[in-house]
């Protein structure tokens, strides 16, 4: 009666111990979406054109502070000129994110932040605006890329 207490015991402690094939599966996918979220927002503090072009999914979309839409070409374009102006200008900038949340979905993940920039001009720094972002991740092909990808200014 013992040993069969043990080997009861045993079992359970094996089967309840490890973690499902799912719930591994979303530990990775969590790994995986914060490591693009940290590389996604330092694609965005050095405009990296090429870098968005790997990262957004063809059908992607933005929608910028100012309610405008951009689709991925529009995008990419829109960092190739804001490196130009970096350039020229001799700035840097920084994005400050903080509260981000991520929610994992079969193959989806949204995420939300909130977070400001830090413009760094001639060595002058100068806090931005606050804002909120949301983005959309979805697992195609065994690859996450960004779907959507909204930014709204936070007034006062």
């Amino acid at each position: 009666m013992k040993s069969q207490v043990i080997v009861i015991a045993f079992a359970a402690a094996t089967v309840f111990g490890q973690h499902s094939p799912a719930s591994s599966r979303a530990a990775l996918d969590l790994r995986e979406i914060e490591r693009l979220e940290a590389e996604w927002n330092t694609i965005n503090e050095v405009s990296d054109a090429e870098g968005k072009q790997s990262l957004l999914a063809e059908d992607s979309y933005h929608v910028g502070p100012s309610g405008r839409l951009y689709d991925k070409s529009q995008d990419i374009a829109a960092a190739r000129l804001s490196y130009e102006q970096k350039q020229t200008a001799n700035s840097s900038l920084k994005f400050v994110i903080a509260d981000r949340k991520i929610r994992l979905y079969t193959d989806v993940a949204v995420v939300t932040a909130t977070g400001w920039s830090v413009t760094t001009r001639d060595g002058q720094q100068r806090r931005g605006n606050s804002f909120r972002v949301v983005h959309v991740w979805e697992k195609r092909g065994g690859r996450w890329q960004m779907v959507v990808d909204q930014v709204t200014r936070i007034a006062g």
